[in-house]
């Protein structure tokens, strides 16, 4: 094992108000070298009692098997783990001082890439430094792989830096006790396709995705949430069940098998029908025909249909939002056209400067949240949603109205979100009704 390298020490301000506070943290990269000769690299943040380095104690680290994550520890401040503002500052902060210090610990391009791995970076570099010479189709990852690195955004795309606006401005500062509704953008991120079970790996937890933007806006009324899931009749004739054994012993046991198995089968029809032998070749002749019409016309009966009602699947939720923004100044003017802003070009498909491909936009992360900046146990919690359609109303009012330097005197947003995954069982989690918490959840 090389000697670990240490970042310098940053400061981050946490909390609010009375209980904000300035925290010191720094970033440990210790390389490690395998028996086949190649590095890897643990990521750890170590908190500080101050800006001299006094008193460091490590408070979490990367998971090396998912570096989007970080692993806290019994040492990571109490009042921080519900913060999700400041437990995502120290994330950012710790992953630009790693990269302040790759240059001590990776000087290959093998190393660099590792690193960058570690980092929760693995996209960081030039093509040549992410091996796209080397990219072949051979699995259907490789071929995702080659889409996701076909191009660069076309110029004027924004990948981050959208800002934080809140409306009205007074909202989180006055102390009124006001709740709030937080829309964090996010980058898209895409699944990964595991060819070896073929299934989609999952985006990572969703507190732990870096904002690249956010906006803070009063909760507005009428808010709600509806969950569904699809149930459908179903049938299943006699004829269904043979043929579905039929099939099944064809790919279990061979195709022999699966003629074997028509045979018995056929035995089963006849027996089951005794002299009726209109009613069997009626019976045959329908499968044939992949209907069941002759068997009615000759015989006055159907193949009892087994109807039974059955699950078809989850839904998706929708949520929508109407928002009213009427300024009151310049600055409050400023900040809702950089929010209408914000939500549009958010939404936007971005494209690659070869028009290949087009890439998905930019999700949004949604929270309700108390006036002292916590998730709102008593109101439903969101999965990472797609901003389906957006709409402003400049003249709500119904009178075209503006201010002096030609800003509207209102705007009414109504914007239309769908989650991207589900709401699944264990979503809430197995604990016993008499040990859950007090909270809503999805």
């Amino acid at each position: 094992m090389a000697d670990p390298v240490t970042s310098g020490i940053n400061p981050i301000e946490v909390g609010e108000g009375k209980d904000k506070k300035t925290i010191f943290t720094g970033t440990k990269v210790t390389p490690t070298t395998g028996s086949d000769g190649n590095k890897t690299y643990k990521v750890e943040i170590i908190q500080y009692d101050n800006a001299k380095g006094e008193g460091g104690k490590v408070i979490g680290k990367r998971d090396p098997n998912n570096p989007d994550l970080v692993l806290w520890n019994d040492d990571y401040p109490d009042e921080l783990w519900s913060d999700g503002d400041a437990t995502e500052a120290i994330k950012q902060q710790s992953q630009s001082q790693a990269e302040g210090i790759q240059g001590q610990v990776a000087t290959t391009q093998a190393e660099k890439q590792e690193f960058n791995k570690s980092n929760a970076s693995p996209n960081k570099g030039n093509e040549s430094e992410n091996e796209q010479k080397d990219l072949t189709l051979s699995s259907v990852q490789a071929g995702v792989d080659a889409v996701a690195k076909a191009g660069e955004s076309v110029t004027g795309t924004r990948k981050g830096g959208f800002g934080v606006h809140v409306f009205p401005n007074s909202l989180r500062k006055d102390g009124d006790g006001q709740d709030y509704l937080k829309f964090d953008m996010l980058q898209y991120k895409a699944k990964k396709f595991n060819s070896d079970n073929f299934s989609f790996s999952g985006r990572g937890k969703l507190t732990d995705r870096q904002s690249i933007g956010t906006v803070i806006l009063p909760i507005p009324g009428g808010i709600q949430d509806s969950q569904q899931v699809n149930w459908g009749g179903q049938s299943m004739t006699p004829l269904d069940m043979a043929k579905a054994n039929i099939a099944l012993t064809g790919v279990r046991d061979g195709f022999s098998a699966a003629i074997s198995e028509t045979g018995n089968m056929a035995n089963n029809i006849a027996s089951s029908f005794g002299d009726n032998k209109d009613a069997l070749a009626a019976v045959i002749a329908g499968m044939a025909a992949g209907g069941q019409q002759l068997l009615t016309r000759t015989t006055g009966a159907i193949a009892n249909p087994n109807m039974e009602l059955l699950f078809g699947g989850p839904d998706l939720r929708t949520f929508s939002f109407q928002f009213l923004l009427a300024p009151r100044n310049k600055k409050e003017a400023m900040d809702v056209i950089q929010i209408i802003r914000f939500f549009k070009q958010g939404m936007a498909p971005i494209r690659t400067k070869s028009r290949l491909f087009m890439k998905s936009p930019h999700t949004f992360r949604l929270s309700y949240r108390n006036s002292k900046g916590t998730q709102h146990k008593y109101l439903n919690k969101f999965k990472e949603c797609a901003l389906g359609s957006f709409g402003v109303n400049y003249a709500p009012n119904g009178n075209y109205s503006t201010y002096e330097d030609g800003v509207m005197t209102a705007y009414q947003m109504t914007m239309n979100y769908r989650e991207l995954n589900p709401i699944y069982n264990d979503d809430y989690g197995d604990k016993p009704a008499t040990t859950l918490p007090a909270e809503i959840g999805f």
